[in-house]
Parts: C-alpha cells; sequence; structure tokens
C-alpha cells in the first residue's frame, strides 16, 4: 500500500500541522516536530528494522529534548521492535488509524438540531468548523487542504447529547468543502476500535488504510 511505504505519505506533514504542531525537520524518512507550547517532541516514521533502532532513539532531537519524547510509527506493529522499545522505558501510549475515503463516497449534508448553528472559520494551516447550541461550542473539527487531498481531523465534540449528530454535521461540512476545493481523497486520523488496530465504527465510504502506533516516554 502506498501508505505504509519507505518514503513518508504527503498526509503526515498535513496530520503535524493540524495538529498545531511545528515540523522542525522532514527527511530520510522522519518527520520530526515539536508541540505548540514546546511540551514533547515527536518523529513519525514506518517501522524501524532492529539495526536502525539504536540510531532513531539516539537522535540528538529526541535525546536532548527536555520534556516527553513520542514516537509514531506507521504500518502494522512490529512485535521485535516494540518489545525492544519497552526494555528502554518506552510505553505504548496510542493506537490509531488513517482511515481513506473519496469525498464524493461520503455524507456530505447533515442536518442539525434547530437550536445549533453551524461556523467555519479559515486559520494559518487549516480551517475550522465549530457548532454551537443554545450558543455555547459543542463541537469541533478541521480540515487542511494538500495536493490532491484533505486531511480531517476526528471531531471533539463537548456535548452531552445530540453527539452523533454533531459529529456527523462536522464530517460532512469538511467532506462538502473539500470537494468544493476539487479534492477527490480524504484522509482521517481516529482512534483504533479492535484489537487488530483497526477501525470498524466508522461512516459510510471510509477505509482503514493504515496503522499509527504510539510510544511515549517522559
Amino acid at each position: 500500500m502506498p501508505f505504509e511505504s519507505s518514503n513518508l505519505p504527503p498526509w503526515v506533514h498535513s496530520f503535524a500541522l493540524i495538529r498545531d504542531r511545528t515540523v522542525v525537520r522532514d527527511e530520510d524518512g522522519r518527520l520530526h516536530s515539536i508541540a505548540e507550547d514546546g511540551s514533547d517532541y515527536e518523529i513519525i516514521s514506518t517501522w524501524p528494522l532492529p539495526e536502525e533502532l539504536p540510531t532513531l532513539l539516539g537522535d540528538p532531537g529526541l535525546s536532548g529534548h527536555q520534556g516527553q519524547t513520542r514516537l509514531t510509527f506507521l504500518g502494522s506493529p512490529d512485535g521485535v521492535a516494540s518489545r525492544e522499545l519497552a526494555a528502554r522505558g518506552w510505553s505504548l501510549s496510542d493506537r490509531r488509524v488513517l482511515l481513506v475515503a473519496l469525498a464524493n463516497d461520503v455524507e456530505q449534508v447533515a442536518a442539525l438540531p434547530e437550536t445549533a448553528s453551524l461556523f467555519e472559520a479559515p486559520m494559518n494551516d487549516y480551517d475550522v468548523v465549530e457548532i454551537a447550541d443554545f450558543d455555547a461550542p459543542v463541537g469541533r473539527g478541521r480540515i487542511r487542504f494538500a495536493d490532491g487531498f484533505a486531511l480531517l481531523c476526528d471531531p471533539s465534540i463537548t456535548a452531552t447529547s445530540n453527539v452523533e449528530q454533531f459529529r456527523a454535521a462536522i464530517l460532512a461540512n469538511l467532506a462538502a468543502t473539500a470537494a468544493r476545493q476539487g479534492l477527490p481523497v480524504l484522509f482521517m486520523v481516529t482512534t483504533a476500535d479492535t484489537a487488530a488496530g483497526t477501525r470498524s465504527e466508522r461512516g459510510a465510504g471510509w477505509s482503514n488504510a493504515t496503522q499509527l502506533t504510539t510510544f511515549t516516554r517522559s
């Protein structure tokens, strides 16, 4: 699959920016970024070979950061590398999955309750869609436009009612926005919900593309 090649696919760079991260290096199949507040340093890459792991862990950006460090690997988990990371003090902290869809295959219209309103706002690295219900924020999503695709941020819903309706409305708006931009492919990173590290609960048109496994160390 093209999402698991040795060279990082373009959506990885967008994935850093849509999370308010600053990319500090993007070379040799590794993308280095730091959180907006400087609290953590992350390297995204494909799973390293056993002989490559010491070099990765000894990277100056990673080893020299004063704070939490994160390693996110693309593709099917590697048991040997996982065990070696655990032996070196790294903890498995997150398992996510990249979903992919054609913009025209996903819902682009979704109704809101009469008390809710949807707002859009362009930002520097992405656009924001927010829903307010009774004038209080209840959900937010992000989208970043790139060459031939759009990357969506899995919506954040703070409401305790109409949760799925708000989520569907945000995703439909983001998909429609990408379609208007002439971007045929949609990507979205979301939490895995199966033991295999994939996503079973997903909207029509979406498919599992590749896994993201994150290890952290403080």
